[in-house]
C-alpha cells in the first residue's frame, strides 16, 4: 500500500493548526477556570446543550456536554463582578454571579409551565429496549466526531458495524447490509441511504437528526417486536414532544444548502420543516484529485415531522420526506470506458398513532414509500420502480413486574424492472448485444407476534418472545423465537445473553438477482461498564445463516473503550473486531466478504473551554477478498476478452485499509436565541490510496486501483436562531 502525503496540503494544515492553538493561547492568559453542572430543578436530571454565556461579553460563552458539564474561562478582573447568563429551551433563563456560579458548581433551571393542565401522553419506547446494546439520544450523534450528524454514520462508528464501504449502509457483526433491519417510528424503511452507489464520496442516510429523538441498535438479535429483519436492527423514534418555542436554522457548506424551521402551532400542534440542496461544483472545483472521476452530482431533498396532540392520551405523528438526486461518473471497465449516468427520485410518508390506555398502550404505524431510479451506461439501461406499504398494529399492557406486547403487521413490497441488459457479462460496450428484460418482483410478508418481560428484581430482567407469519402468498411456514436476559451486578457492570431464530425475505439486490429468504441462528453475550470517566464493552458472538444455496457462519468478538480525560475535555476512544465468518455452496466453502481479522477504530476529540472541537478520527481494518484473474478468452465475434477468475476458494486479500479524518468545529453563542457553528473536515488526511475495486486493461494483462475516497476537504457553517 502506498501512502501519499503532498507537500501542497501538508504545510498549510499545520499552518492552519499552530493558527488555532495560538488563538487559544492568547485567549488563555490571565483567566479563571469556572467548572460546573446545569441540572432540572425538579429532577436533578443533567441537561445536555445549555448554553452559558458571559452577560458583559456575549461572545465568551460555551456549552454543557452530555453530562451537562461545562468549562468557562473568565478573566481575572472580570470574576468579582461579573455574571453568566444560561439558558435551555424549554427552561426559564437563569442570571447568576460569576463568583456564585465558581463556589456552588451546580446551576439549576426551572422548567417553563406547560399550557396544558393535564399530563400528555408520553413518548412510546419499545418493550425490549433493556436489551439494547447501544441507545443513542440525538445530543450522541451530534458529539460523535464519526458520525459527522448523520444517524447511520453515528452506528457505523460503532465497534458492531463491519461495513467495509465509505457509506451509511450497515453491515452489523459480519452480515450483509440486506439482512440488516431498518425502522423508524416502527415502520422499515428499505434503501435508507442517499447516494447509495455513489463512486468516490462517503454516503449519508436519509435521516434528518434534527428530528431524531433516539436510536436503539441491536447488533445482534433483534427484538421480535418488529418484523422480517434477520441479522441485526437499528430502531429510530422521531420527537414526540411539542416544541417549547420556535427555532430556525440556516447551513451552508461547500455542496449544501439547506434550512430548517420549527413552530409551535397552538398548545397541541407542532412541526419541523427542512430542505437542503447539494450542488457538487464547488466541492469538485476544490478537491479536483479526490473526485477525478466523478462528473457532478446534484440532490436536492425536503421534509416536514408534525406532531398532534389529539388530548392528553392520545398523539398523532406524520412525517413526510421527498429526495431527488443523481450523479455522473466516469465508468471504466475492459470492455467499456464512458459515463455512468444515475437519477432517483423518492418520496414516503409515515404516520403514528399513540394512545395511552389505564394500565397500557395501543400503537397504529403505517408507511408508504415509492421510488424511480435509472442508471445508464454502455449497452445498459435500467428503469426500476419500488413500492413499499407497511401497517402494524400493536398493544402492551402493563402488569407490576411483567410487560407483555402483542401486535400484527403487514409488509408489502414492489419491485419493476425493465430496460436492456447485457448478454455477456464481459461485453459492456454501446455495440456490444443487449437483451430487452422487464420482470416484477414482489413480497407480501403477514407477521403476528406476543413478547413478554419480567423484571426479577432491580438487577434481572429477562424477555421471551415469538414471531409467525401467516404464509398465504405461497411463503415458507416459519416461526422466529427469542429470549434474552439482562444482569446488573457491582454498580456499574451489566450483562446481556440472547438467543433466537429470524427471519426476513428480500427483494433482489447488488448480491442476488431473485427474491432472497434469509434464516438466521444467533447466540449474542455482551458485557458493558460505564462510569464516569470510562466505557467499557465486549462482545462474542455466533450466527448461522442460510439464504439460497448457501450456508454462512459467522464468529465474531468485539472489544471496545471510551475514556474521559481532563475534565472531559478530552476523549478518546478505541475498539478492535474480529470477524471469521466463511460462506458455503454446493459443497465448497469460502470466506464471506466480512471475513476480516482486525477492524480497527480510533477516534480522540479535544474540547477546549471557547467551544472549539478537534477530533483525529481513524479506521485500519484488512482489505476485502476478492478473486484475481488468471486466463483469458478471446471472443473474436465481439473483438472483446473474457475473464477467467481463480476459484473462491482461492481467493486473496486487497492491501489493508487506512484512513485517518481530522475534525475541526467552533461554536459561537451570541445569545441565548443566536448561536453559529463553524466547521472543518479534511477526509482522509494522509491521502491513503485504499483500494476498492481492480480495472484491468482490455485484454486482462495488467490492471489498476480504483480508490475510495481521496483527501478530501468540506466545510461550512450553521446559524441557529
Amino acid at each position: 500500500m502506498k501512502y501519499l502525503i503532498h507537500n501542497k496540503w501538508r504545510i498549510p494544515a499545520v499552518y492552519l493548526l499552530l493558527i488555532f492553538a495560538g488563538l487559544q493561547i492568547a485567549q488563555a492568559q490571565q483567566i479563571r477556570t469556572i467548572d460546573g453542572v446545569v441540572v432540572d430543578q425538579a429532577t436533578g436530571e443533567p441537561l445536555p446543550g445549555a448554553n452559558i454565556i458571559l452577560q458583559s461579553d456575549i461572545f465568551i460563552g460555551t456549552t454543557t456536554d452530555a453530562r451537562g458539564k461545562f468549562t468557562i474561562h473568565v478573566a481575572k478582573n472580570q470574576w468579582q463582578h461579573d455574571s453568566l447568563i444560561i439558558s435551555f429551551l424549554g427552561y426559564h433563563d437563569r442570571t447568576i454571579a460569576v463568583k456564585e456560579a465558581d463556589q456552588s458548581h451546580q446551576i439549576t433551571l426551572k422548567p417553563k409551565a406547560e399550557q396544558l393542565g393535564e399530563a400528555m401522553v408520553v413518548a412510546r419506547r419499545i418493550i425490549a429496549e433493556e436489551f439494547t446494546i447501544k441507545e443513542m439520544k440525538q445530543i450522541d450523534i451530534y458529539l460523535n466526531p464519526i458520525a459527522k450528524a448523520d444517524p447511520l454514520l453515528a452506528v457505523n462508528a460503532m465497534p458492531a458495524s463491519t461495513t467495509t464501504d465509505e457509506s451509511a449502509t450497515i453491515s452489523l457483526r459480519g452480515s450483509s447490509p440486506a439482512e440488516t433491519g431498518i425502522f423508524f417510528n416502527g415502520v422499515p424503511i428499505y434503501d435508507a441511504v442517499r447516494f447509495s452507489q455513489l463512486n468516490g464520496i462517503g454516503t449519508f442516510s436519509i435521516f434528518n437528526t434534527a428530528i431524531v429523538e433516539r436510536m436503539h441498535v441491536f447488533p445482534s438479535n433483534p427484538p421480535l417486536e418488529y418484523g422480517n429483519t434477520s441479522s441485526g436492527l437499528i430502531s429510530i423514534q422521531s420527537k414526540s414532544d411539542l416544541p417549547k418555542q420556535n427555532q430556525h436554522s440556516i447551513s451552508l457548506s461547500l455542496a449544501n444548502l439547506g434550512g430548517q424551521m420549527v413552530r409551535k402551532m397552538g398548545d397541541k400542534t407542532g412541526i419541523t420543516v427542512f430542505a437542503n440542496y447539494q450542488p457538487s461544483a464547488a466541492l469538485i472545483g476544490v478537491n479536483e484529485q479526490a473526485f477525478d472521476n466523478l462528473k457532478s452530482f446534484y440532490a436536492a431533498d425536503a421534509g416536514i415531522h408534525a406532531v398532534h396532540q389529539i388530548n392528553t392520551k392520545t398523539r398523532l405523528k406524520l412525517f413526510n420526506y421527498t429526495n431527488l438526486e443523481g450523479y455522473e461518473y466516469k465508468f471504466r471497465h475492459a470492455s467499456f470506458s464512458g459515463i455512468f449516468d444515475q437519477q432517483k427520485r423518492r418520496n414516503f410518508t409515515i404516520i403514528n398513532l399513540n394512545q395511552k390506555l389505564p394500565a397500557g398502550e395501543f400503537n397504529l404505524n403505517t408507511g408508504a414509500s415509492f421510488s424511480h431510479e435509472k442508471y445508464d451506461y454502455g449497452n445498459t439501461l435500467v428503469n426500476m420502480d419500488k413500492q413499499d406499504l407497511y401497517a402494524g398494529i400493536s398493544y402492551i399492557h402493563f402488569f407490576d413486574k411483567l410487560s407483555v406486547k402483542t401486535g400484527i403487521s403487514n409488509d408489502s413490497r414492489l419491485q419493476k424492472l425493465d430496460g436492456s441488459f447485457p448478454v455477456f457479462g464481459y461485453a459492456l460496450g454501446n455495440d456490444h448485444p443487449a437483451i430487452d428484460y422487464a420482470e416484477e418482483k414482489s413480497i407480501d410478508v403477514t407477521e403476528a407476534f406476543t413478547y413478554g418481560k419480567y423484571e426479577f428484581n432491580a438487577n434481572w430482567i429477562s424477555g421471551l418472545g415469538i414471531r409467525k407469519n401467516l404464509p398465504y402468498t405461497n411463503q415458507k411456514n416459519y416461526w422466529s423465537g427469542q429470549w434474552n436476559v439482562n444482569y446488573s451486578f457491582l454498580k456499574h457492570h451489566a450483562l446481556n445473553a440472547s438467543v433466537g431464530r429470524y427471519h426476513r425475505y428480500a427483494l433482489p439486490n447488488a448480491e442476488t438477482e431473485k427474491v432472497t429468504f434469509y434464516r438466521s441462528d444467533q447466540i449474542s453475550l455482551d458485557y458493558s461498564l460505564e462510569t464516569d470517566i470510562v466505557e467499557l464493552t465486549a462482545a462474542a458472538f455466533v450466527k448461522n445463516v442460510k439464504f439460497d444455496q448457501t450456508k454462512e457462519h459467522v464468529n465474531g468478538a468485539e472489544l471496545f473503550t471510551k475514556l474521559f480525560l481532563f475534565r472531559n475535555r478530552v476523549t478518546f476512544q478505541a475498539s478492535y473486531t474480529l470477524i471469521d465468518a466463511t460462506r458455503t455452496t454446493n459443497g465448497s466453502t469460502y470466506s464471506s466478504p466480512y471475513d476480516l481479522e482486525y477492524f480497527v477504530r480510533g477516534s480522540l476529540k479535544y474540547q477546549h473551554h471557547s467551544n472549539l472541537d478537534i477530533s483525529l478520527i481513524m479506521l485500519y481494518r484488512q482489505g476485502q477478498w476478492y478473486r484475481p484473474v488468471i486466463d483469458r478468452n478471446y471472443d473474436a465475434a465481439l473483438d472483446v476478452y473474457e475473464p477467467v477468475y481463480t476459484s473462491r476458494d482461492n481467493m486473496t486479500h486487497y492491501p489493508d485499509y487506512l484512513k485517518l479524518d481530522l475534525s475541526l468545529s467552533k461554536l459561537w453563542p451570541v445569545s441565548s436565541r443566536l448561536n453559529i457553528i463553524g466547521f472543518m473536515n479534511v477526509s482522509n488526511l494522509l491521502d491513503t490510496e485504499n483500494v476498492r475495486d481492480l480495472t484491468y486493461n482490455h485484454n486482462y494483462t495488467d490492471y489498476t486501483y480504483d480508490l475510495f475516497s481521496r483527501r478530501t476537504v468540506y466545510f461550512g457553517g450553521i446559524v441557529n436562531f
